[in-house]
């Protein structure tokens, strides 16, 4: 297996999910939401398929956002799942 070819497997390994959050530090990153719901400082609600993910804090900014991905920073307090 070529280096090329290792760093595409290794890519689509990582990578083979429909959606998923990372949290580091002070930032939370969201790939493949469906919805924003609610957007406040201390709080972001968002739709993820049959999921409603709650993120409270202080100071909560969406730093960047496309049609699937939103990365948001801000002291992080909870993050919460609940199935709709």
């Amino acid at each position: 297996m070529n280096n090329l070819h290792f760093k595409e497997f290794f890519k689509n390994f990582l990578f083979d999910l429909d959606n998923f959050i990372t949290i580091y530090d002070d930032t939370l990153h969201v790939f493949n939401f469906n919805k924003l719901n609610k957007l406040s400082d201390t709080e972001i609600v968002l739709t993820i398929n049959n999921k409603i993910v709650k993120i409270e804090g202080e100071n909560l900014k969406i730093k960047q956002m496309t049609k699937q991905e939103l990365l948001i920073k801000g002291t992080l307090k909870k993050v919460e799942f609940k199935y709709d």
